[in-house]
Formats: structure tokens, sequence, C-alpha cells
């Protein structure tokens, strides 16, 4: 079963910034997830709410603020994180909100990326539509794009046919998960993990879909759906993870 870090590594490292990727990348770790918004200039950015109060220095929405202002803001310092011997502590780097081109950079040799777009005005799925294909090109099949919109998944499969779709579950899906990603053309479903069961993996993989749950960080449950056959996992802890599944 593979293990895909959350947003870089989010209990080990800042989320969804260069250091959080690159300390991935140093943990020996080849897959990841990673949260894909539109900034006020229009320029795709690596961050998931649509404010930067939560995770950097800044105060405001996200629509207020260029790709160089995000940049500017500290994205590693509003909590601490596990040191080498396990103590919480300062992060050692400072980054700001980075662009998506930055953060394909840090991956480029990742085998598998999880691309969640969170654009939900309609404004936003336009421009997302328009420059993620050929951001995205260079890694083919290893790169997926992810979202609960199913408006966009709609939008980008008739745009860009090629590039790999994941409908993503949080909650009791009215119709039929599987019948609703295969008519969206999705190679993957990313079903919350409370909702796995044997027979939803059994239908998910009948119908040629992988299964990635999230977010997976209690070693019991990683137990329980590597049994149940859970393609991946993606976790804020992937070295506990990793420990854990060994």
């Amino acid at each position: 079963m593979e293990i895909a870090g959350h947003r870089g590594a989010r209990g080990e490292a800042p989320e969804n910034t260069l250091s959080g990727f690159r300390h991935l990348y140093q943990s020996g770790f080849r897959a990841v997830e990673f949260d894909i918004q539109v900034a006020g200039d229009g320029a795709l950015v690596v961050i998931h709410d649509n404010s930067v109060d939560r995770t950097t220095s800044g105060s405001g929405p996200l629509s207020a603020f260029t790709a160089p202002q995000l940049a500017r803001l500290d994205a590693c310092h509003h909590r601490q994180f596990p040191d080498a011997s396990g103590h919480p502590a300062d992060w050692p780097e400072s980054d700001g909100v980075p662009q998506l081109q930055e953060v394909l950079a840090v991956l480029a040799d990742f085998t598998h990326l999880q691309l969640e777009v969170k654009a939900a005005a309609e404004a936003d799925v336009a421009t997302v539509v328009r420059l993620l294909p050929e951001m995205a090109k260079p890694f083919g099949r290893r790169a997926v794009t992810t979202s609960f919109n199913v408006s966009y998944l709609e939008r980008i499969r008739d745009a860009a046919p090629s590039l790999p779709r994941g409908l993503l579950v949080e909650k009791d899906y009215s119709d039929d998960v599987t019948a609703a990603a295969l008519a969206l053309g999705c190679v993957s479903i990313g079903p919350h993990f409370s909702l796995c069961t044997p027979e939803l993996i059994r239908r998910a993989h009948a119908a040629g879909l992988r299964v990635s749950t999230w977010t997976v960080n209690d070693p019991e449950t990683m137990l329980k759906l590597r049994d149940m056959g859970v393609d991946s996992i993606i976790t804020d802890y992937p070295q506990l993870a990793r420990r854990v599944l060994a």
C-alpha cells in the first residue's frame, strides 16, 4: 500500500511549503498530496485554506494577495514540529506560500502526485482548467488532479482528457460513487477513510479504479485499510505510517 504525504507531511513539517515538500523527499517518500488555489493575480498557488490566517504570518482572504505577496509571508512558523529527538521545536527554515510551478520543480521525480483543486468560484475553476494541464504535462500519468467539485472534474475532463482525474468523497454519496467516478472519466476515488468498506473497494477495483483514502493518522486504521486492499493512504505522518506498515 502506497503512503502519500498529506500537504507534504503536515504532521512533520509546515504544510504546503517548499521546505515541507523537501522534507518529504529527504525522508524517502515519492508520493504526495497537496492543494491548489488561485491567488488574487490569477497565479496557481499551493495552500489549503481560502484565507492566509491559519498557516501564515498574514491575515485576510487569499484573493487579496498576489503570488509575490504570498511568497513574502511566513508559512513555516504558525506551529512547532517534532525535532530529531521528537521534542516540539521551531521549524529551521522560512518559506512563503509557493506557486505551483515551484512545487512541481521540487517534486520532479515523484512517482505519484495528487493535486487537489479547491476552486469553487467559476472564475477560479476556469483559471485552473486553463493553466493546470500544461503545468502537469511533464508528469504524465504520475499526476492526478482530484476534487470534490464535480463541475471542475467535468470541465477539466473536457479541456484536458489525458490528465488523470480523481473524485474525492467526504460523506456518503447519494449515488454510487464508483459509477459517478466512471461517468467523470476518473482513474481513482478518494473517500474519507471512515467510508472505506471491503465492498466499496471491491467495486472500485472491479471498475478499474484506484482507491486513495484520507487522512489516515491512526496506526490501527492504517493496518485495517491495508487489509481491506486500499491502494494508497494519505497521512500527516508518513514516517509513522512507514513504521506501522513495515
